[in-house]
């Protein structure tokens, strides 16, 4: 009896030692390479606080950022036990990003995905790498080119008035702006896609179909990004699937519906994505899982990126009465109606766009996985790190948002620090510091219909509404610990005043 005792406790001992080296083993990965950083700890590697809950890992990398950026070009760091290289300094970011695109041309986030289980995801340009990403991101680029966005203008607008219309039937006047932008850009992109109107300015509590499913695959999403860090280390135990299957799914019969119903028509439709992706089929070798894979994938774009965006724009403004007046007296100024180049080219809305991305990036951090061997500096003691094909490195777009040294007072809402007689975005993009859609041939394709759909809503709303906050409107930056997109905490809770169409100039 005694020698059993004996041989489970020895047991037991085994395991605990076996458990305790498995997590630790690389703990001296960076160490052994020259790479200083923060010291690592059992179970929750070099981001204690996001581990416990206190903060976003978001915030706990801007911390890390603070610390060594002075004298470090990168630092390693651990996600749990799994060694990442953190890039602080913008020109070896911008190399990354850009000359040396080849040797980074995969996105970790390709790894969250088996393409045995999940094949709508596995056809998303931002998922795939080498020639299946060229093949995918060309699939879409022709329906995304500023031609084609200047033809859809008119049906942006017209979803943007009747979520005007939408505002002013409510019996009061505090609403979600994110649910609002939500509205709007499922009401537009379900036209962009598969050219479908969808009834979703009817009622304020119920979604239509394509909502609702849009909905589940960001819950989804979600689950799968907050699960991924905290199971790094034991990947048996990952979700398997990023967006359900049930979405998936659901978005095939839509596809093979329409594709259906336009086979046996006359009539030729190529102004919609679907529309498009039918055309290019037989040229391009597609098939039904990749046409309905490259609906998906702008759909998230167009859906919920662009509503994060626009919702924090409202936010902004809302908390800046100078910032919306001035944006306000442009708009006026103005006669209507706007061409689709006269919008894309006011000023001070642009301004008013890129501060809020650079306060609310979308891409927060960009994920990207060495493909090859390369050597890159450390710092400028001659330091050099050699780094092998599965190394993983973090570029910090808030990070580089946010730093005083780059932006003066980076958490103040300042549209005017994009001023053109200032030198403009162009300016800090060449500094390699404004990064909202990431840089080089990986940048988002689908940055010009966003943008677009940002502008088109923010003009409606702004010209139509005064913005103010309520007093559950956060008038911080608070960031939400677990989200899809970064987004500030709580929701963004609104006041919409109507300005009558006789005094449109009032502040």
């Amino acid at each position: 009896m005694i020698s059993v005792l004996i041989y489970l406790i020895l047991l037991s001992i085994l395991i605990i030692a076996s458990v305790y080296c498995y997590l630790t083993w690389h703990f001296d990965y960076w160490r052994k390479r020259n790479v200083r950083g923060p010291r690592p700890q059992l179970f929750k590697g070099t981001f204690p606080k996001s581990f416990a809950g206190q903060c976003s890992l978001i915030e706990e990398l801007h911390e890390i950022y603070i610390k060594y950026k002075t004298s470090e070009h990168c630092v390693g760091v651990f996600s749990r036990r799994v060694p990442k290289l953190f890039i602080l300094d913008p020109m070896l970011a911008a190399e990354i990003l850009t000359n040396n695109f080849t040797k980074f041309r995969v996105n970790e986030s390709s790894k969250w995905t088996s393409s045995r289980v999940e094949r709508l995801r596995v056809c998303s340009p931002f998922v795939t790498s080498g020639e299946e990403w060229r093949a995918r991101r060309s699939d879409l680029a022709p329906i995304l080119s500023v031609n084609r966005l200047r033809s859809y203008y008119v049906s942006m607008l017209k979803s943007a008035d009747q979520l005007v219309c939408f505002i002013e039937r409510q019996g009061y006047t505090y609403l979600n702006a994110k649910e609002l932008a939500n509205r709007f850009t499922i009401h537009v992109m379900s036209k962009f896609i598969w050219g479908i109107e969808e009834n979703i300015f009817e009622n304020i509590h119920q979604k239509s179909p394509l909502h609702r499913m849009a909905d589940n695959m960001l819950k989804q999403a979600l689950k799968c990004v907050s699960s991924y860090e905290k199971t790094i280390s034991w990947r048996i135990l990952r979700p398997i699937r990023f967006f359900p299957k049930e979405t998936d799914d659901f978005f095939q019969n839509v596809v093979k519906t329409l594709m259906n119903q336009r086979e046996k028509s006359s009539e030729k439709r190529t102004n919609d994505v679907i529309g498009h992706l039918v055309a290019i089929k037989d040229k391009k070798s597609l098939n039904d899982e990749q046409i309905a894979g490259n609906t998906t994938t702008l759909l998230i774009d167009g859906f919920e990126t662009v509503a994060v965006v626009i919702a924090h724009c409202l936010m902004l403004l809302a908390r800046n009465e100078r910032v919306q007046t001035k944006l306000r007296a442009e708009l006026n100024e103005n006669e209507i109606p706007l061409s689709y180049d006269e919008l894309m080219n006011l000023r001070y809305l642009d301004q008013c766009i890129q501060e809020t991305l650079r306060l609310f990036p979308p891409l927060t951090t960009l994920f990207k996985l060495c493909a090859e061997s390369i050597t890159i500096k450390v710092n400028e003691n001659g330091k050099h790190v050699n780094l092998n094909a599965g190394d993983s490195v973090y570029i910090s777009s808030y990070s580089f948002h946010h730093d005083a040294d780059y932006f003066e007072y980076p958490e103040d809402f300042w549209p005017e620090r994009f001023n053109e007689e200032l030198g403009g975005t162009k300016k800090f993009r060449e500094m390699g510091v404004f990064l909202p859609f990431g840089n080089g041939p990986r940048m988002c394709p689908g940055l010009k219909l966003g943008l677009s759909e940002i502008k088109v809503a923010i003009f409606k709303l702004v010209k139509n509404f005064i913005i103010t906050p309520t007093k559950n409107t956060r008038r911080d930056n608070r960031l939400e610990i677990n989200s899809f997109l970064l987004s500030v905490k709580d929701c963004i809770e609104l006041n919409f005043h109507k300005i009558p169409k006789d005094t449109q100039t009032l502040p």
